[in-house]
């Protein structure tokens, strides 16, 4: 099948070989396995996370957590062992080798919480954590399939690029998404740690006024709404106090009670501070994954953009979508590869002669040069054609193989 196409300027062609249709079905078919793709085993991780939540929640003990003997207090450290715990299926999706390092100790403390008597699990959450910890080996394995499925199509990349390398265009707009994730994560973790900041300040006025308050008994009338608890003090009166299980206390039991004149709060529960630290937790883990994103994208785009990269001669077709298929110029009719175009201004290159073709027909592949390291997942720089004859050099992300 002999396919027009829009061929580049030979002016602004770098030396490249074309991709061959056998190395292109090689490099296709040594992408990553559906089973084994970062946002399917991510999403699999969540749903563990999920069912075991549900489960331990539905088997937990009714014994009260918060005792005059033993209060309820802030534990600061549930914030920093949570935050890898939240972060690994983002891990998972985005950084493969950080959860390769991240799983393995999880899965760990997981079977041995199964094999301790004295853990804390109920019998009944036992098998869903059995499940959760072969769940959470399954996803490690599906990692290191990936890893080591994109090391493979690197190989079969270079090998059909046959030692060709060349500099990215210097007209190539500088990315700014690196940065726009570095200072949306930055934001995030400075608005968390304003969270912590407030908490540890609000914990430390209540234990000073708590320090120069009287200890009464009072008798528990019962709840008042879900955050309060209704008691009767020594002199008769009936209080309403801040209370963060107020359905654990028994009507008619006995409350410690510190008061120190119109101030009063529980023995048990001086004061809460979990919904803090859970939304500086929900704010600080997007935040730390995006700076991380931002960081590592920001160095590999400055990478392609400073040193020479293995360049591919192929076919490329664009629609009015995001979405671009690549071909190879001896089977256009099939494609092997698709990417998202980077949303910003491509470059247009100057000295760029007409090529015959009219710009119009948009169903016509054009020509394009591909820059980069080419994997499932990959960042990659494509000169081709602009309208009126004109060669230009755009970003493109998210490289995924099409399997025909």
């Amino acid at each position: 099948m002999n396919t027009p196409y829009v061929p580049i300027s030979a002016g602004q062609r770098p030396d490249a070989h074309p991709m061959e249709p056998a190395d292109a079905a090689r490099w296709a078919a040594a992408g990553v396995p559906r089973w084994a793709t970062g946002g399917f085993l991510a999403l699999l991780l969540c749903t563990g996370y999920l069912a075991v939540l549900v489960v331990v929640g539905a088997t937990a003990s009714d014994t009260p957590s918060c005792t005059d003997a033993a209060p309820c207090r802030a534990d600061w450290s549930v914030p920093f062992l949570f935050l890898p715990v939240l972060l690994a299926p983002y891990c998972v999706w985005r950084f493969p080798w950080a959860a390769a390092v991240l799983l393995p100790p999880g899965a760990g403390f997981s079977l041995a919480l199964l094999l301790m008597d004295d853990a804390g699990i109920p019998g009944e959450a036992r098998p869903v954590m059995a499940v959760f910890t072969a769940l959470v080996l399954f996803v490690w394995a599906g990692v290191l399939v990936g890893i080591r499925a994109r090391s493979r199509q690197r190989a079969l990349a270079r090998a059909a690029a046959g030692g060709l390398r060349a500099c990215v265009p210097q007209q190539l707009p500088r990315s700014k998404q690196g940065m726009r994730r570095i200072l949306a994560g930055t934001g995030l973790c400075l608005i968390g740690a304003l969270l912590l900041t407030r908490s540890a300040l609000a914990e430390r006025e209540i234990a000073g006024q708590a320090r120069g308050a009287e200890r009464v008994t009072a008798r528990v009338l019962g709840p008042d709404g879900e955050s309060h608890l209704r008691v009767r003090m020594p002199d008769g009166t009936a209080r309403s106090l801040p209370a963060t299980y107020p359905d654990e206390f028994r009507r008619g039991s006995e409350a410690g009670v510190m008061v120190d004149g119109d101030w009063a709060r529980l023995v048990a529960q001086p004061h809460d501070e979990t919904m803090r630290h859970m939304g500086a937790l929900l704010l600080i883990t997007p935040g730390v994954g995006m700076l991380v994103r931002g960081v590592l994208l920001h160095r590999r785009l400055r990478i392609l953009r400073t040193t020479p990269q293995p360049v591919l001669r192929v076919l490329i077709s664009e629609n009015e979508g995001p979405t671009v298929v690549v071909r190879t110029e001896s089977e256009p009719e099939r494609s092997f590869l698709r990417y998202d175009r980077v949303r910003e201004r491509a470059a247009l290159l100057r000295g760029s002669s007409g090529n015959g073709i009219p710009w119009n027909q948009r169903e016509a592949p054009r020509q394009a040069v591909l820059y980069g390291e080419l994997h499932d997942g990959a960042d990659i720089v494509i000169l081709t054609m602009a309208g009126k004859g004109k060669a230009r050099v755009h970003g493109g992300t998210a490289v995924r193989g099409r399997r025909n």
